[in-house]
């Protein structure tokens, strides 16, 4: 059974200064493997060392890096992990090299890190390790995966962005859709008839209940600090919900 810890909890916040991109990076313990799930954005890249530091982790000791894409917050901090494995969807690695004008989520500068990599292309059924395989889920961008994974809890998947937050469940869509939309609902209705627990991409990790969407574990409050002296304005909180009510069916949109 694997043992699966959060490393950086998942937020949905924008403003009108941009897009914190605050991604979810997971890792997986299993028989002695460590296995990284995306490694976010550079924003987080002390806090990414300092929570592995805390696990008693370095960038060395990661044997595997699992990127469920190539958009920029779920794989800033990839060149850290020189040593690892780095496991990809063969679309996304096509995309990434020419991607389509406008596409600011992508960035090209991934393709010089991966070069210098040992990079790996993946797909759908794929074993990384004993209870743990890849389940292809298009839709948010073309390659899009997600990591299925056996633990004590029951099946779990890490789905970064394809189930990007609790609110997919009731929009039978992710938050944004750079893709494909009905590939995109696909995807999480194949994801939810297969498990109920989920760690998104930009939301703590959740389980679907009979009629709500219930967390399990993360904060309940996101603090922003000012980090300029002599400002009238210390920080702001937000406080995060607890669970959230939703019809469970998933339909077309």
């Amino acid at each position: 059974m694997s043992n699966i810890d959060v490393l950086t909890y998942g937020f949905s916040l924008s403003s009108n200064q941009g897009n914190f991109g605050w991604s979810t990076i997971s890792l997986l313990r299993v028989n002695g493997t460590h296995i990284l799930i995306d490694t976010g954005p550079s924003s987080r890249r002390r806090l990414l060392l300092s929570t592995m530091k805390s696990h008693g982790l370095e960038p060395n000791d990661i044997d595997i890096v699992i990127l469920t894409h190539l958009h920029w917050d779920h794989c800033q901090n990839t060149d850290l992990f020189s040593n690892s494995k780095i496991l990809v969807h063969p679309k996304e690695l096509d995309y990434a090299k020419s991607p389509k004008r406008g596409d600011w989520a992508t960035v090209p500068l991934i393709n010089e890190v991966l070069s210098k990599m040992s990079v790996n292309p993946v797909s759908d059924g794929d074993k990384v390790t004993d209870g743990v395989r890849i389940v292809d889920t298009p839709g948010h961008t073309s390659g899009h995966m997600s990591v299925s994974v056996e633990s004590d809890k029951g099946n779990i998947i890490v789905s970064g962005d394809a189930l990007s937050d609790g609110g997919s469940i009731t929009r039978g869509l992710p938050q944004n859709v750079f893709y494909d939309k009905s590939q995109a609902t696909d995807s999480i209705q194949k994801m939810v008839d297969t498990s109920k627990i989920f760690y998104p991409g930009h939301d703590r990790p959740f389980k679907i209940g009979s009629s709500s969407i219930e967390y399990i574990e993360g904060p309940t409050d996101v603090e922003i600090v000012n980090s300029i002296g002599n400002s009238d304005i210390v920080g702001v909180s937000y406080k995060v919900q607890r669970q959230l009510e939703t019809n469970i069916e998933i339909t077309q949109k």
